[in-house]
């Protein structure tokens, strides 16, 4: 069985698109991960004379984890308090679930995705270890077991269509993910950019650089379409430019790959991506 150890922090984005009628009807798609996506939605209502305009929403859930023990959690029959609303967030939730310890420390996810309460921690807690006989039972060593607090908060933005990603930029998350990186969207006035923590606890802040000013008559290039900027920082008042795009006429695609490679090979020599440890010594189970 695969088992991926878990990140403190996890950031999802996602599109919904909505579409308002001359008749006054609004209908909304449920949530589309592909800007690609987006894009033919876009495209197949903006077409129709019955459309009257076109809102384009990004959600982004950020999902962040601690490790707790049984004394944290609310006590029998008590609600699970939540944490207040952060500033420009929609909505905000608490739950907990079962995380597994591995010998090097890292902790894997562990039974059901969602326990609202923490009676229904408790009860998973004992209906586990009661059950370990069983021929049916998941078995585990439930002195690995350790319960995780996790915050679920929801942002909303309203934007354009030339405010969604390139094929390039969801390249660029895809391979981020997949070396075991997680990046968290900033929104800011002059533009969005990515921040990608490390284990060391430094940081990379990957976004874009102006476009370069075309001269009257001349001919469009690649570079007119602006490249990368990845800066490596450590709180300290320490920073490294890792990636600057070449203004050397290279495709996007081929600049993209070139950054990716920087990217990559810095976290390397860094720890890679964060990643939640157990807490030997605090009483996580019972």
């Amino acid at each position: 069985m695969i088992t991926l150890p878990l990140s403190p922090e996890q950031s999802t984005v996602y599109w919904t698109v909505a579409v308002c009628d001359t008749y006054g009807s609004v209908n909304r798609t449920t949530g589309l991960h592909s800007a690609s996506a987006v894009r033919q939605q876009h495209d197949f209502w903006s077409a129709k004379q019955s459309t009257a305009r076109i809102e384009l929403t990004e959600h982004t859930l950020l999902q962040v984890r601690t490790v707790t023990a049984f004394e944290g959690l609310p006590g029998a029959g008590e609600p699970t308090p939540l944490p207040d609303l952060p500033a420009g967030a929609q909505e905000v939730k608490r739950f907990f679930k079962f995380a597994r310890a591995l010998e090097d420390g890292s902790l894997t996810g562990f039974g059901p995705a969602v326990l609202s309460t923490g009676d229904e921690v408790r009860y998973f807690y004992e209906w586990t270890a009661k059950n370990q006989e069983r021929a049916q039972a998941v078995r585990v060593d439930v002195s690995t077991l350790r319960i995780l607090d996790i915050t679920l908060t929801h942002y909303t933005r309203e934007l354009q269509l030339a405010d969604l990603p390139d094929d390039d930029a969801t390249s660029l998350v895809g391979q981020l993910e997949t070396a075991g990186l997680y990046w968290i969207p900033v929104h800011e006035k002059a533009g969005t950019h990515l921040r990608v923590p490390l284990a060391d606890g430094s940081q990379m802040t990957i976004s874009r650089t102006p476009a370069d000013v075309q001269a009257p008559g001349s001919q469009p290039t690649v570079d007119d379409r602006g490249g990368w900027l990845a800066v490596w920082d450590d709180f300290n008042g320490v920073s490294v430019e890792v990636y600057r795009s070449a203004r050397q006429g290279l495709t996007r695609a081929a600049d993209t790959a070139a950054l990716t490679a920087a990217v990559l090979d810095c976290a390397r020599k860094h720890g890679g991506g964060p990643v939640l440890t157990d807490q030997s010594g605090q009483p996580h189970t019972r």
